[in-house]
């Protein structure tokens, strides 16, 4: 029997590649505003700021006792401006999709995670950095590492892992109003982040914190 994986935003552009590559493997739920087109096990489109449908997928999976082996969590806004360009909503949309949201998912679907269980952050390298134009993603970022550190010495029987990746190859970063100015080889490759998940999958990565 195939287990379940949980994975947050699979429209685009690396968690739609990860989605893409395990769901031969794995039963694939996918929480995401935008649909995909991966035929995945299970798709809920939805935004995660929207709490209240959130609760509602959760006690839904409590009503058909489906248990989760891993969470691989993914969930990015940003905007790369300079400080003063963001306007009040679109600093709180970061707030609440990077940190806010992946706290209560965790809390409420904590009691659908089977024992020893993964809960696998996507994050960044830009958690551990200080840099310009990049204040309150980063701070985001700051905080839910944080967090996840918090996580893997309160929990005991689930297991907590977070990936840092640099700039990943994609077009994430297209419309960044600024120019980043970062060289092609300081990218890490999507394939690397996808072995990366398979070795913590497969017990044979055990570190809390992946810089890649």
């Amino acid at each position: 029997m195939k287990k379940n994986i949980l994975i947050t935003w699979t429209s685009k552009w690396i968690w739609n590649y990860l989605a893409n590559n395990l769901k031969w493997d794995f039963n694939i739920f996918a929480i995401s505003r935008t649909k995909s087109e991966l035929n995945l096990y299970r798709e809920i489109n939805i935004d995660l700021t929207n709490f209240g449908l959130i609760d509602d997928f959760v006690k839904k999976c409590e009503q058909e006792n489906i248990f989760f082996d891993s969470l691989i969590l993914n969930a990015w806004i940003w905007y790369f401006w300079n400080f003063e360009s963001a306007s009040d909503k679109e600093y709180l949309d970061i707030i609440n999709t990077n940190l806010v949201s992946n706290i209560l998912l965790i809390k409420w679907l904590k009691k659908s995670l089977n024992k020893k269980a993964k809960i696998i952050f996507i994050w960044s390298i830009i958690g551990k950095k200080f840099m310009k134009f990049w204040a309150v993603y980063q701070a985001s970022k700051f905080w839910l590492r944080w967090f996840a550190g918090a996580l893997k010495n309160e929990f005991k029987w689930i297991l907590v892992h977070i990936i840092n990746p640099k700039i990943v190859d994609t077009n994430f970063h297209d419309n960044a109003k600024i120019d980043l100015n970062i060289p092609s080889d300081k990218y890490t490759l999507k394939d690397d982040i996808l072995a990366c998940i398979n070795e913590i999958i497969n017990w044979n990565e055990k570190r809390f914190e992946i810089d890649l």
